[in-house]
């Protein structure tokens, strides 16, 4: 086995009792047994449990050139279910995680006062975050990366709801929210954590073969499922969302964004503060927002809010958008509000008819948390087949005697250990 081309082979064991990091190998045996993402950091989890960690993790294929190999995972025990949980989160964060030089990030205990985590070129600082303790994600987030001197800089971040540890919480991808419905962001807020910064410079090998078997694969997926579909709004057709939310959304559209590797563009940038088709980059300061969670948009636009201002509001502190909408409001929700499942449920289950059941839906997803592929990608790309992923695997970790057997024990594994 060779693992150059897939990972950066370290661990860091973030000790915020003690405000103190240390690093550990990620050996070949850890590879082995869980391959990657899920299938570690469930490891991990079961390791450190009596601390309750928050486990940060790369995918198998997180950074590569396999089509869609941008997510990363965030683990740790819901306090929605109590159980253990995994909420992707990608762009272009999970990416440079590992290109900072750590695979796994293992956050243990608590902080006595705020603190946010810097990973960069190798090197980790626990650092003071009290000037941006109880502000809101979209100024943390500019504040955080000012403090840097970088725009590039990579954030998952809290907000005020994450800090008072309510259950309708999410912790955000930069500006723009996530897909956590498990309220992993009030543990985030537990911890005192308020943001874990992320600029990685570092770079993966790239085995023989292995860039023309990837381009050969997503040409597959283009010319396959999602050919003829574009954007956020042809899942919102596909998977039912409601038409009146489906037009608003189509309305307020300036632009469809793709993921790192992605090939299809999932979730939509809309404006509200100025006209979808306004392209001066000198406008509104903040013309709009960019919608990954369309049930979350819906589910806005359903309790008769203006969907588009309400996900802004949403994503300000750190509100899950499901869970704002059944309180009828953006503020002040419920602490019993959200649902939790072991693999977040932003994801549909049948995306441009691929829907078999939730037992293939889950298994999807859990190997979508293991490899590091977009958990959307996973349900929506057939031609993702689990012979491709063996022979993916093989090749680039030069690893012949991996087997389908041990991707499904893999997959199986994560889904027993979980919620």
């Amino acid at each position: 086995m060779e693992l150059m081309n897939n990972y950066k082979e370290t661990i860091l064991i973030v000790d915020l009792d003690a405000k103190q990091c240390d690093t550990e190998s990620l050996s070949e045996d850890m590879v082995a047994a869980g391959l990657g993402g899920a299938g570690i950091t469930a490891a991990l989890y079961e390791r450190y449990k009596d601390r309750d960690p928050l486990i940060i993790g790369t995918g198998f294929f997180t950074g590569t050139f396999m089509p869609g190999g941008c997510a990363g995972v965030v683990s740790a025990k819901s306090p929605v279910s109590g159980k253990l949980c995994h909420v992707p989160f990608g762009g272009y964060a999970a990416v440079e995680l590992k290109l900072t030089g750590f695979d796994f990030v293992v956050v243990l205990g608590s902080s006595d006062s705020p603190v946010r985590l810097w990973l960069h070129d190798g090197l980790s600082d626990i650092d003071d975050a009290s000037d941006i303790w109880g502000k809101d994600v979209w100024d943390s987030v500019d504040k955080i990366r000012e403090a840097y001197g970088d725009e590039m800089i990579q954030l998952l971040v809290i907000g005020p709801s994450a800090e008072a540890q309510s259950k309708a919480a999410q912790f955000s991808v930069n500006y723009w929210g996530s897909f956590d419905k498990a309220a992993l962001g009030a543990v985030f807020g537990a911890k005192k954590l308020k943001a874990i910064a992320l600029r990685g410079l570092d770079s993966l090998d790239v085995a023989e073969g292995f860039f023309g078997a990837c381009v050969d694969l997503k040409n597959a997926i283009c010319s396959g499922a999602i050919s003829g579909k574009s954007g956020l709004k042809d899942i919102a057709r596909d998977i039912g969302i409601d038409a009146g939310a489906i037009e608003k959304l189509a309305s307020m559209t300036h632009r469809n964004n793709a993921a790192y590797n992605c090939p299809y563009a999932a979730a939509a940038f809309v404006k509200y503060n100025e006209a979808p088709s306004a392209m001066d980059m000198k406008g509104h300061p903040a013309p709009g927002c960019l919608i990954t969670d369309i049930r979350g948009f819906a589910a806005l636009h359903g309790a008769g809010l203006d969907a588009g201002q309400a996900m802004e509001q949403c994503f300000r502190q750190g509100i899950e958008p499901e869970a704002a909408a059944k309180a009828g409001k953006t503020e002040g929700v419920s602490a019993d509000a959200g649902k939790a499942a072991a693999f977040s449920t932003a994801v549909p289950a049948s995306i441009f008819g691929s829907g078999q059941g939730d037992a293939w839906w889950q298994k999807r997803q859990a190997l979508a948390a293991v490899l590091g592929i977009d958990p959307m990608l996973m349900v929506m790309a057939p031609e993702i087949t689990e012979e491709k992923i063996v022979a993916l695997v093989q090749m680039s970790a030069e690893w012949d005697e991996f087997s389908a057997d041990e991707l499904n024990r893999i997959a199986a594994d994560v889904i027993a250990k979980s919620a």
